[in-house]
């Protein structure tokens, strides 16, 4: 009798178990998206057409092997990036194709760092993923596919820069004339650089009047509006101030620039430091000697992680090398007031 009630328990556990492996889903994840194909490669962008579609993009749907919704985005990086923080453009639900607007890209292509009327290259892939439950805020537990990666070259136009102006403790709270961080993508990220002879708080202000919007402190790396709290500036000298008027987010960070090229040394290592001068509020390497067989470039803490150009004429992030017709000495100095209108000079002296 005991032998008959155990086999009776095990053949309700395997029923049990058989019925359950008939509910599991089981899905085949494919192995990439395929036949991703964009209408142009090479697309110089219009403020004239900006309501217009700038790129079409196409490629093949694919299958898990289960009732379920693939959700396509597009995701735009800088060349040669790793995608790691894109630029993303959601195509769309069951779709094979999207159709980009033109100031969507330029959005985009000044976001990654391309000047207006510049032209640079930016990489674009298509992502596949099940959102589960119906929702991206979930993390999915079935892995993405991505498509191969296209270059696309774009020149954008420029937009109009946005500011926020810097007032505080180091300016005496004034009005008049104060520093501005500058959002040249009209993204909502400001950057600027604000030399800062005492420590001491400050605030952001949309408008030079205390009675329009203005961003205060809420911790060490968040801000609000209208809070009475101070922003604040730990020591003295010149400060990479970053705020992020989406994301509610603010920086002031301690830098330092030099020369850097074999112009100006015999490598591209040693670095020849410059000096701030609050009177005429620019960066100062005076003297240095300059050969006219080298190049040079201006970089930020002697690394490479923040550096300017040259690139047709313009100080661009990541540039090409500055450089003299004739070997002698210089003075070179860098304006880094106004992100949206970067300023230098070599004067022979």
């Amino acid at each position: 009798m005991k032998q008959s009630i155990i086999a009776l328990f095990t053949l309700i556990l395997l029923a049990v178990s058989c019925k359950k492996d008939e509910t599991r889903i089981v899905y085949t994840a494919p192995q990439a998206v395929a036949s991703f194909t964009s209408t142009t490669t090479v697309k110089v962008l219009d403020s004239a057409a900006k309501s217009s579609v700038a790129l079409g993009f196409n490629w093949s749907s694919v299958s898990y092997g289960i009732n379920a919704s693939i959700t396509y985005t597009l995701q735009f990086d800088t060349a040669g990036g790793n995608f790691s923080t894109p630029s993303t453009i959601i195509a769309g639900t069951d779709t094979a194709s999207a159709a980009v607007i033109t100031n969507a890209l330029n959005t985009i292509a000044l976001a990654r760092g391309i000047k207006g009327e510049r032209t640079g290259k930016l990489d674009v892939r298509v992502k596949a993923e099940v959102l589960q439950n119906g929702s991206s805020a979930l993390t999915s537990s079935i892995p993405a596919v991505y498509s191969e990666v296209i270059s696309i070259t774009v020149t954008p136009y420029s937009l109009p820069a946005t500011y926020l102006y810097v007032l505080g403790d180091f300016q005496g709270w004034s009005l008049t004339n104060p520093p501005v961080i500058a959002d040249t993508a009209n993204s909502g990220k400001f950057e600027g650089f604000v030399y800062c002879p005492t420590s001491g708080g400050f605030k952001f202000l949309t408008e030079l009047s205390w009675d329009k919007p203005y961003w205060g402190y809420n911790s060490s790396t968040t801000m609000e509006q209208g809070v009475s709290g101070n922003l604040y500036t730990s020591g003295a000298g010149l400060f990479r101030i970053l705020a992020d008027t989406k994301a509610k987010t603010w920086s002031a960070t301690s830098i330092s620039w030099s020369l850097v090229g074999d112009a100006v040394s015999s490598d591209w290592v040693t670095d020849i430091p410059m000096t701030y001068d609050a009177t005429s509020k620019t960066l100062v390497a005076n003297p240095v000697t300059i050969t006219s067989s080298g190049g040079f470039k201006f970089r930020a803490d002697k690394s490479w992680t923040l550096n300017y150009g040259l690139t047709n004429g313009s100080i661009v992030l990541n540039g090409g090398n500055f450089g003299v017709s004739q070997t002698g000495n210089y003075k070179v100095t860098l304006d880094l007031n106004d992100l949206a209108n970067l300023k230098y000079s070599i004067e022979k002296l």
